[in-house]
């Protein structure tokens, strides 16, 4: 890459990272962390019920801000790219993606759920999930540059490699530890996944940019 790629992909990277920061730990994170001590004294039904629909609301959220801090470098590269679909098109994604994550876990709260019964969501669910974002985000690229889908697939790679480190993270907390403490392990897990995510699309991006219409 030329001195200008690199600090192409640099950008994205830091782009990418900080709005997983805010959007992930900001949001998903401190509503989650909220959302669990005010609803301890609900029934569990209703209790899970309030954490999925927090869950899709802070996703919501947390994709529009990660699109908000994509397109600031995406113009850049593509000035009429379409901003409000960009944003749009990521935050739906992000939604559906949370709403995918969290069946499962609230299904078990509702109704319970054997573990092969959870495997037998979580597989597809987690297809979705890695497709999500980067198939909504290419819909609105296509308008720009062509390979869309060159994006969904280093998109896919990405968040495969990102999104375990949201699992790692707080899986190291001991289980009797504050909620503040999850919410500091949740934090460093967006923060890693979005480095990670970054850095694997930002290499894809110096690409695209070089095949643009």
């Amino acid at each position: 890459m030329t001195q200008a790629e690199t600090a192409l992909s640099r950008r994205w990277a830091r782009a990418f990272t900080v709005g997983e920061v805010i959007g992930f730990g900001g949001v998903p994170v401190v509503g989650g962390l909220l959302a669990t001590s005010a609803t301890a004294s609900l029934p569990t039904d209703a209790r899970a019920l309030v954490l999925y629909a927090v869950a899709i609301l802070g996703g919501l959220a947390e994709g529009a801000i990660l699109g908000a801090f994509q397109l600031r470098v995406l113009r850049g590269i593509w000035p009429e790219i379409d901003g409000r679909r960009w944003i749009r098109a990521t935050a739906i994604a992000a939604a559906i993606a949370w709403s995918l994550g969290m069946i499962a876990p609230t299904l078990d709260e509702l109704i319970g759920l054997p573990p092969a019964v959870q495997v037998a969501i979580w597989a597809p669910a987690g297809a979705l999930i890695l497709i999500s974002i980067g198939l909504a985000q290419s819909q609105v690229l296509r308008r720009v540059v062509d390979a869309r889908h060159r994006w969904l697939r280093a998109n896919v790679m990405g968040w495969l490699l990102g999104l375990p480190w949201t699992f790692v993270a707080p899986a190291i907390v001991p289980d009797a530890s504050p909620l503040w403490v999850f919410g500091v392990a949740f934090l460093i897990g967006g923060t890693l996944m979005g480095a990670t995510a970054g850095l694997v699309t930002g290499r894809e991006l110096v690409l695209l940019a070089r095949s643009r219409r």
